[in-house]
């Protein structure tokens, strides 16, 4: 069986936080290649003059040197759990980064933010990430309390392209998941009005996969889908939220609000989803 890839964001190198500890046990279970990537960024105001970039870099540099010097303790933490990997320390755009690093990977594992995040929700760090990597992405709340992992898992489906790009890339977890439970919501409308495209039999295609779930109907109001998701989740005590992010615009989400905003600035359990 080939080897999955996991990589994990580290913002800082000097904790083990619970996004970092979700992901060690997220590469566990799966078995996968774990890589550990801190980036070391230089903000744009660093290039207001000429002294301030040569300041800038000096300190960059001096960050990146102290960022690949925690590789043994990387490795330590890794060997503790059986796993093979590597550490990456890159300097550049965070964004560019993650994304870059996303084409080879099969699940990304981010820290999203509770208290005074980078940018409004749509527009940090975590949010660009998921809008423009290439796999999955796993968004931890930084307050996330973890005591299990992926032993069930909630589905929100709408049949979007988004939701059968997240289950796709939630499909190695969700074969060991304990139990699965998945979410009928209403289905999107085709943005190009095509009324006769296949449909995907979603029971079918994860029985076919080796995963048995449980379908329900969700039917919330439409403003409130969000704060529903979250609550059935909990109501059904699980420990992973899997769905698509921004089928609408993040214009449109940040004006009229949606599913993704709510749930990245309020979830307090994890979120694997994908755009």
């Amino acid at each position: 069986m080939a080897q999955l890839d996991v990589l994990i964001h580290l913002r800082n190198t000097g904790a083990t936080t619970p996004a970092v500890r979700l992901g060690l046990a997220l590469a566990e279970r799966l078995g996968a290649w774990t890589t550990g990537i801190h980036v070391v960024a230089i903000a744009p105001a660093a290039f207001a003059s000429p002294e301030a970039v040569a300041l800038q870099v000096h300190e960059a540099d001096e960050m990146v040197e102290s960022a690949k010097a925690r590789k043994d303790w990387w490795l330590a933490e890794l060997a503790a759990r059986r796993l093979e990997g590597e550490w990456q320390v890159s300097q550049g755009d965070t964004v560019e980064v993650l994304c870059h690093a996303a084409r080879w990977s099969d699940l990304v594992v981010v820290e999203r933010p509770q208290l005074n995040p980078d940018a409004p929700t749509g527009w940090g760090v975590v949010s660009r990430t998921v809008f423009g990597a290439s796999a999955p992405v796993v968004v931890v709340p930084e307050s996330a309390a973890l005591e299990h992992v992926a032993a069930h898992v909630v589905i929100g489906w709408n049949r979007s392209r988004e939701a059968v790009l997240a289950i796709r890339g939630a499909l190695p977890l969700l074969r060991l998941a304990d139990r699965v439970t998945v979410l009928e919501g209403d289905p999107v409308e085709n943005p190009f009005g095509l009324r006769h495209l296949p449909q995907l039999d979603l029971h079918a295609w994860l029985a076919r996969h080796g995963v048995s779930a449980e379908f329900r109907p969700f039917k919330p109001p439409a403003k409130e889908r969000g704060a529903a998701l979250l609550e059935t989740a909990h109501a059904l005590s699980a420990d992973l939220i899997v769905m698509g992010a921004w089928g609408h615009s993040r214009i449109t989400e940040l004006v009229l609000g949606g599913t993704t905003r709510y749930l990245f600035k309020a979830s307090d359990l994890p979120l694997l989803v994908a755009h």
